[in-house]
């Protein structure tokens, strides 16, 4: 058992550097490098150059910048201000009003961002400051958008189900169409809970947007996004363009759809091209510690003795998918979703593999635990968001709003579990095409 030693100095030590603070990217790096020297396979450190060029010029990774870029135009032209004004005008008369909003517009603009982050600082940014002012409670609202953020990497374009599918080789077209169904599923669960549970217990009736707008108004301030997402998405279900040639297609048709119904110009473009670099840059850096993390425990022969004393464990499939449920809840308390993704694929792959699940479907499992890790304390990076956007706002606060959802997502994952065509149907229908 000197592989089971090799792995847990591994994480002990990986979670020692974690602990204070440093760059998870420089963490996984310095790990593996140590792992490479312990080891015994020093000579192989000269491979850390190779491991970084190929990790950095995988071509499907160029479409992560590519749909970065479309959202951040969408957030930084003023479209998205504009969309949740109009779908909050047509919502006013339902139970809950702002509160279903806030659901459905994360949702639609899911199909645009990739970004759970993006997500809901493009809808909390608007509706907030507009929830506050007809004076819903403020859990409410906090839970609501924090939580409908995390449909932004699990409807596609997902920039999560992109890292899934460069790192294990999975088909990325398939991998998105997989996500529909259950992107919308979790999205009407949202829904139900917020207007039969929210509204009742806490009077939540309705609430109109202050703003003036007609019936017109409000369909040609939705249209855009409607637009832009039948263009990226039909285009790349119908097997016209690839999915790094759909994130080129969505950022150019973004740029002209929003110059002609919004308020882009040069400044605005500079500004996001800058943001969607630096959260390129942070994911590429991420990759490559992780890449050379994977390196170091494939050399020591980890990986292929843990495969094979899973396999020659007594654990049943479904024990060893609770297993690592568990395990992936509780990172997410401490990580980010691409940084978990990373730092466990290389690992844990291979075992689930083994265990005969089917990797399309295991990449939306996948997505949703990390999700989940999107709005838990105490590193949900959606709570900070929140709390960004609303200074005033407390922690517990957006907590309270968003341990609901936490209970929904679990409702989905089991779904998923005794249900597994829910993810499959869809995407069997596009690869045949």
């Amino acid at each position: 058992m000197e592989w089971a030693y090799i792995l847990f100095f591994a994480i002990v030590f990986l979670f020692a550097l974690l602990m204070p603070g440093l760059w998870i990217a420089i963490a996984l790096g310095v790990t593996g490098i140590l792992g490479l020297i312990i080891t015994g396979n020093i000579n192989h450190i000269s491979t850390l150059g190779n491991i970084s060029w190929n990790t950095s010029n995988d071509f499907i990774l160029t479409a992560i910048p590519l749909f970065l870029f479309m959202g951040e135009v969408i957030l930084v032209s003023g479209i998205s201000k504009k969309f949740y004004t109009s779908i909050g005008k047509w919502l006013s008369k339902v139970p809950g009003g702002l509160l279903h909003t806030n659901i459905l517009a994360t949702g639609i603009f899911s199909a645009i961002s990739g970004s759970s982050v993006a997500t809901a600082a493009g809808i909390g940014s608007v509706a907030i400051p507009e929830m506050k002012k007809r004076g819903y409670k403020k859990s409410l609202i906090y839970g609501s958008i924090a939580s409908g953020g995390t449909l932004g990497i699990l409807i596609p374009p997902s920039i999560v189900l992109i890292l899934y599918g460069a790192m294990t080789e999975t088909s990325i077209v398939r991998l998105f169409a997989a996500a529909i169904l259950p992107g919308i599923i979790l999205m009407v669960l949202f829904l139900i809970y917020t207007g039969s549970v929210m509204v009742k217990k806490n009077n939540q009736v309705s609430g109109e947007i202050t703003e003036e707008i007609t019936i017109i108004r409000s369909i040609l301030n939705v249209f855009p996004l409607v637009l832009l997402i039948v263009l990226v998405l039909g285009s790349l279900y119908t097997g016209l363009v690839t999915p790094t040639e759909a994130a080129a297609v969505g950022s150019l048709f973004a740029i002209i759809i929003c110059y002609a119904f919004g308020d882009l110009n040069i400044r605005k473009i500079y500004m996001a091209t800058k943001n969607a670099i630096r959260t390129t840059s942070m994911l590429l850096f991420i990759m490559i510690g992780a890449q050379i993390f994977s390196f170091a425990l494939v050399r020591s022969g980890v990986n292929r003795q843990l495969t094979a004393w899973i396999g020659e464990s007594m654990f049943s499939p479904l024990v060893l998918l609770l297993v690592i449920c568990v395990i992936y809840i509780v990172l997410g308390f401490f990580m980010d979703g691409p940084s978990i993704l990373l730092l466990t694929l290389p690992l844990l792959f291979p075992v689930v593999m083994e265990a005969g699940y089917n990797p399309i479907w295991f990449g939306i499992v996948l997505v949703i635990l990390i999700e989940l890790g999107q709005i838990t304390p105490p590193m949900g990076l959606n709570l900070f968001v929140i709390k960004g956007i609303d200074p005033s706002s407390n922690i517990g606060e957006i907590v309270k709003g968003t341990f609901p959802y936490c209970i929904i997502m679990i409702v989905m994952l089991a779904m998923l579990i005794i249900f597994p065509d829910i993810a499959l149907r869809f995407a069997e229908s596009i690869s045949l095409r």
